[in-house]
């Protein structure tokens, strides 16, 4: 039995070398990469090499060892497609948190800002804003608590508005 396997092996490694050039031109055109494919290429050695013993004599050893190689570059392909979409995944997932780590940085910053420019704004300023912000009073209900026209509580909201966006942008510029 043990010489069997000899006589098999060694018409194994004729039938295999014979085709092995061909065997390697399919696996190339199947893969980008060369590497990839020399890889493959020895999958399929051994895979032949083991399943050799249900392999056919009446019928064509390289198709049978072609069927093998495009099962594996097949198995390759999926194995790439996978790692790819987990990559993909992943890489999703850290833009994601980056960007909104990023986000929320820039409106703390922000906020921080507004809060300082309000703060350098004199009493009076302070107040308009308080009523309109916070209140939420319309300009001629703050008019009339301010004894001033609505028109003026406008133009006033206005300007301030005006200063605190320059203030702000300085501050988060660092000017």
């Amino acid at each position: 039995m043990k010489q069997d396997r000899n006589v098999n092996h060694g018409e194994f490694i004729k039938l295999f070398a014979s085709v092995q050039p061909a065997l390697h031109r399919f696996i190339c055109s199947l893969l980008p990469h060369f590497g990839e494919a020399e890889d493959i290429l020895q999958e399929v050695a051994v895979t032949s090499w083991e399943k050799f013993s249900s392999y056919d004599p009446e019928k064509s050893f390289q198709s049978w060892v072609f069927g093998i190689a495009k099962n594996k570059v097949m198995h390759s392909k999926r194995r790439f497609a996978r790692t790819q979409n987990l990559m993909n995944e992943a890489f999703e997932l850290k833009a994601e948190e980056y960007f909104h780590d990023q986000t929320m940085d820039f409106i703390e910053e922000r906020q921080d800002a507004l809060n300082n420019c309000v703060n350098d704004l004199d009493e009076n300023q302070q107040k308009i804003l308080h009523l309109r912000y916070k209140d939420k009073l319309q300009s001629d209900h703050i008019g009339e608590k301010l004894k001033r026209s609505a028109e003026q509580v406008r133009t006033q909201l206005c300007r301030l508005r005006s200063v605190l966006k320059t203030c702000i942008k300085n501050k988060m510029t660092g000017a």
